[in-house]
């Protein structure tokens, strides 16, 4: 009965922390920005509505690996990909408008949604897993689109298999 107690009084001390960040789109965006700057590898996969698909695998140690098929405009589809809530050195108020678009399951796990949108008109819908890692996000910026989905994280096979 005292572990019972102990833990109820554990989880109510804690309670206002996850409740506060859940409220605080600002403040959950800020977290999934400082938690990506610290994955040693990721693997995104890009698909536009063109049905072009770009591979992209990134590691803090080396340059990005970009296996891509008929993508106009590559470089700036790699920079929201992998700058998911932007530059770590902005402040995320000074970036963009943020809204929460609640829960849901995506790929059988919970997500929290948010919409970002920039000073120039961009949007990006990002959904954030419980880790504060994103799982997917769609952009849609300068007349172009793309759904990017995230995985592999600090899967150091990833680099050691390829050249």
């Amino acid at each position: 009965m005292r572990t019972v107690c102990a833990v109820t009084i554990a989880l109510l001390a804690l309670a206002p922390i996850s409740a506060n960040a859940a409220t605080d789109p600002y403040a959950a965006i800020s977290h999934m920005r400082t938690t990506f700057a610290r994955v040693q590898s990721v693997q995104l996969v890009e698909k536009f509505p063109s049905g072009a698909v770009a591979t992209i695998q990134l590691s803090p140690s080396a340059p990005a690996r970009v296996a891509t098929a008929g993508v106009s405009k590559t470089q700036l589809l790699l920079d929201y990909a992998t700058l998911p809530g932007g530059d770590l050195s902005s402040n995320v108020r000074d970036l963009f408008a943020i809204t929460s678009l609640g829960h849901k399951s995506l790929y059988g796990m919970a997500v929290d949604g948010y919409r970002l949108i920039d000073q120039s008109g961009a949007i990006e819908t990002l959904w954030i897993n419980a880790k504060a890692l994103p799982v997917a996000m769609h952009v849609e910026a300068f007349g172009e689109s793309v759904d990017v989905l995230y995985g592999d994280y600090d899967n150091p096979t990833l680099f050691a298999t390829k050249p």
